[in-house]
């Protein structure tokens, strides 16, 4: 129902009251035609550009085919994505600019209808299959719902129709103002308050009682793919959870010498306590935190940049803070800008709760973020010449759809996150040792979350224990800790991608440094790596082709 309203891509979804099992036949029918068609074409294309783009292609194909039978698509709403929050994402990455702007979005609000009912419909299917949530992911989504109930000229679906650029006229402002409290009224809020009752009186009484995704039906193949397609290599929920525990154990080493640096005897959890509760390390006020942020990508980082790439994207990045609604939300997230620049890359702020954003977290987040993490990746690859756009735009992420979605290439999306973090020590962003400390407690919690989430999802974990593992381990509030396994259980796989693509990386990077010895350059490595995203498979083999290439054998 999504997709449906996404412009070219409207046949991807089926029309309300078409049964699930006659949609899945139709559209595996109808998928395993292009697959074929698409091999066809490889022996036609002579550059490797494009054999490649088709590859990738065809291999988001095959497994979204198989992950048809995964039914991951009949959970589209939890308390972190789904249409109630979407639909507000969705006005803030649009351009308002013109009349004809904000009927674009009075269209999708006509259509809102429709994709609350096809919705439903899913919902009910998933009761049918036995195929429901857990309640930790439908924790405040009737109280979310139960916020659309109140009158049009005082909703949120009417707020973008009350602030217009001056090339818009009196007149015109009027009559879509008139036109927004029509559609808000008759259409939207209905359609909200339908959706709200049919969760309160059915759906929240189906829900599944166990947390983890092989307690359903075919669970243990569900959660299989789930993994696959956010890790897109072939590893076991044991061998995920096997390297979280070594991971854990290396970075808790690597904490207790510097806390021994410091002069403090306390363990990595107690000195987590005491300098989360020093307020020497928080900022003053949420604009603080914004200047903090751009000093240290203006002036920290941002000039280094060249020292480590050979080329560095032109796309503008925005720091700018969270809205409110969102506060709960993470400390920080980015937004990939246009491919026209007229919307920058946006690196939000989360700064509601200072404490959330100490000082000493600050250059992780921002080489993370912004560059050389998702800003400069994103930037780098809309910027290509000849890059398709299933590749080069990565903000499609609905992970409540789980394996039944075109792959987002998690892994090496998040794995280039990650290992960002990991570059600030060669850019010398990290200069004392509490800003290295900082740096450990984010990759200490990705390593955890290979422990947890396949510690709830395969291996029989409850989510109190799973809890009790990351207030041990990480740095993390009691109420962070809860908001993050609430997540890995809403969203099985998804928190695993970000250690294992970042350790990938960085064995593809020893594999390369070995191999070339003297000849290895490290802005050469990052070119093969930010040309070419997509599945980590394929990401190896373009940097064996890297080798080969600079050695000449």
């Amino acid at each position: 129902p999504r997709v449906r309203y996404h412009g070219r891509l409207s046949r991807l979804r089926p029309p309300a009251g078409i049964l699930l099992d006659q949609v899945v036949s139709r559209q595996k029918r109808e998928g395993s035609v292009f697959p074929q068609k698409t091999k066809e074409l490889l022996p036609k294309l002579k550059d490797q550009w494009s054999q490649a783009s088709l590859n990738i292609l065809i291999d988001g194909l095959d497994g979204y085919l198989r992950g048809l039978d995964t039914h991951g698509h009949l959970y589209p709403i939890s308390f972190i994505e789904g249409v109630h929050v979407d639909i507000f994402q969705t006005v803030d990455y649009m351009v308002f600019n013109t009349v004809e702007d904000y009927k674009k979005l009075l269209s999708r609000y006509e259509k809102l209808p429709k994709q609350l009912e096809e919705i439903t419909e899913l919902m009910k299917e998933g009761i049918r299959l036995k195929k429901t949530a857990h309640a930790v992911s439908m924790k405040n989504v009737l109280e979310r719902l139960s916020s659309f109930e109140e009158p049009a000229e005082k909703s949120e679906f009417f707020q973008r129709f009350q602030k217009y650029p001056d090339a818009i006229s009196e007149q015109d402002r009027k009559f879509l103002k008139q036109d927004a409290l029509k559609v808000i009224e008759s259409s939207v809020l209905p359609a909200f308050s339908n959706l709200r009752k049919f969760i309160k009186e059915e759906y929240m009484l189906h829900l599944r009682p166990e947390i983890a995704a092989t307690s359903l039906p075919d669970g243990k193949t569900y959660y299989k793919e789930c993994l696959r397609y956010h890790l897109e290599l072939d590893l076991t929920p044991q061998e995920v959870h096997q390297l979280g525990l070594d991971e854990v154990k290396r970075i808790s080493d690597s904490m207790k010498q510097i806390i021994k640096s410091l002069g403090s005897n306390a363990s990595p959890k107690e000195f987590s306590e005491m300098i989360r509760n020093d307020s020497s390390f928080l900022c003053q006020s949420s604009e603080e935190v914004v200047r903090m942020y751009e000093q240290l990508l203006d002036e920290e980082i941002n000039p280094k940049l060249l020292t480590i790439f050979s080329a560095v994207p032109k796309s503008p990045l925005r720091i700018q803070l969270q809205d409110a609604s969102k506060s709960s939300g993470p400390c920080a997230m980015y937004i990939q800008g246009t491919t026209d620049f007229s919307r920058p890359g946006i690196f939000y702020v989360n700064a509601a709760d200072l404490t959330r954003s100490p000082k000493y977290l600050m250059p992780a987040l921002a080489l993370h973020e912004g560059n050389p993490g998702h800003h400069l990746q994103g930037s780098y690859a809309m910027e290509l010449p000849g890059m398709p756009s299933f590749r080069s735009q990565i903000e499609d992420r609905r992970y409540n759809d789980g394996p039944v979605h075109f792959p987002l290439h998690t892994a090496y999306v998040e794995g280039w996150g990650l290992y960002s973090e990991y570059l600030g020590y060669e850019l010398g962003v990290y200069r004392t040792l509490h800003d290295k400390y900082g740096h450990l407690t984010q990759e200490m919690l990705r390593a955890c979350r290979l422990v947890v989430d396949t510690g709830m999802h395969a291996l029989g974990w409850s989510r109190e224990k799973a809890v009790q593992y990351l207030l041990e381990h990480t740095s993390s509030s009691q109420a962070e800790v809860e908001s993050e396994i609430d997540r890995y259980i809403t969203w099985p796989g998804q928190a695993c991608a970000y250690k294992v693509g970042e350790l990938k990386i960085k064995q593809l990077r020893q594999k390369a440094q070995d191999a070339l010895g003297e000849k290895f350059d490290v802005r050469a490595f990052h070119k093969v790596i930010l040309d070419n995203p997509g599945p980590l498979t394929f990401l190896e083999k373009q940097v064996g082709k890297h080798i080969v290439e600079t050695t000449g054998h």
